[in-house]
């Protein structure tokens, strides 16, 4: 089981560190959550901002641009559905992270196990920390008193967990049970295990932090990289640029709360900001992110494909 485990070594000493400094300096210290915001965005960004090449990959010159005004579309419709409609904008967000969550990081495994492995990571910081997560929703929506609406999410982890645990690990392409798929076991609830406890002692933001900068991102990333030979990051860096200095100006122009709000001080206030953009920016390229991959998917004789890493 340790040789499964050695790709996630990062993960794993991110968990204990985030742990740490949640013990340490308290889950809504400003400086704690505004650093978290910026991991999860430094993460999370070049593995979005790499859908440019993919774009280009899958509809060449000719079909690049209008491609490119239907992602920018998609991006549009989920900030306009978090502000007309933000509770369908929160629960279509979760829904659709967890089953982004799955397919990505476990591309090899069969639809039951990755859908248990999404939930689990979606769900658990729900259960975990309840009262904590629902004020991060009440700061992402502006729709108070949701810890009804949190507790509800967080008993999915249960059935997501013993999924993980019993079904089987089958490739979903080939119907025929992975040779080191007793290894896989194991080694996915240890990473869910670790993840907990990131949760539990740092908080909700610092354990979705580890789970999504140390162990999604990078995996994601290096994984579509592959499929995609030839292509170089300066796009990615471009982009990745372009988004954080368009978070920057709404996290300074456009506070979160007015002054006594959820937390009643600044510095709180400039956190409630960064972590209302940070996560209305993720959703916003999580919708376009994964209809790109789903077509990728689905088109059978693209080379892009899912495939096992």
């Amino acid at each position: 089981m340790l040789g499964a485990l050695r790709p996630y070594h990062f993960f794993l000493a991110c968990c204990a560190l985030a742990g740490g400094m949640g013990w340490t300096l308290g889950a809504n210290h400003p400086n704690l959550v505004t650093g978290l915001c910026a991991l999860i965005l430094l993460a999370g960004l070049p593995h979005g901002a790499f859908d440019w090449y993919l774009l280009k990959h899958r509809y060449g010159q000719t079909f690049f641009t209008p491609a490119v005004g239907a992602y920018l579309g998609l991006v549009a419709l989920t900030v306009l559905l978090w502000w007309l409609l933000p509770m369908i904008f929160l629960a279509a967000f979760l829904v659709y992270s967890a089953y982004h969550f799955g397919d990505s990081d476990w591309p090899a495994s069969s639809q039951g196990q990755k859908i248990a492995w999404g939930t689990a990571i979606v769900s658990m910081p729900c259960l975990l920390n309840t009262d904590q997560v629902a004020e991060l929703f009440t700061i992402i929506t502006a729709v108070p008193d949701l810890v009804t609406f949190t507790t509800a999410a967080g008993l999915l982890t249960v059935p997501a967990i013993l999924g993980c645990i019993l079904l089987r690990h089958v490739p979903a392409k080939t119907g025929t049970e992975n040779s080191t798929s007793h290894w896989i076991r194991p080694a996915v609830c240890t990473l869910l295990l670790c993840y907990a406890l990131a949760c539990s002692a740092g908080g909700p933001l610092a354990g979705f932090a580890c789970y999504f900068a140390c162990l999604h991102g990078p995996f994601h990333l290096t994984r579509w990289r592959r499929r995609v030979p030839g292509t170089g990051m300066a796009a990615v860096y471009g982009l990745t640029g372009v988004v954080l200095a368009v978070i920057a100006a709404a996290v300074l122009w456009l506070p979160a709360n007015e002054p006594g709000g959820v937390f009643g001080q600044a510095a709180a206030q400039l956190g409630d900001a960064t972590l209302r953009y940070t996560f209305v920016a993720l959703a916003a390229l999580t919708v376009p992110h994964m209809t790109l991959l789903l077509l990728n998917q689905l088109g059978s004789d693209s080379p892009l494909t899912i495939s096992s890493a």
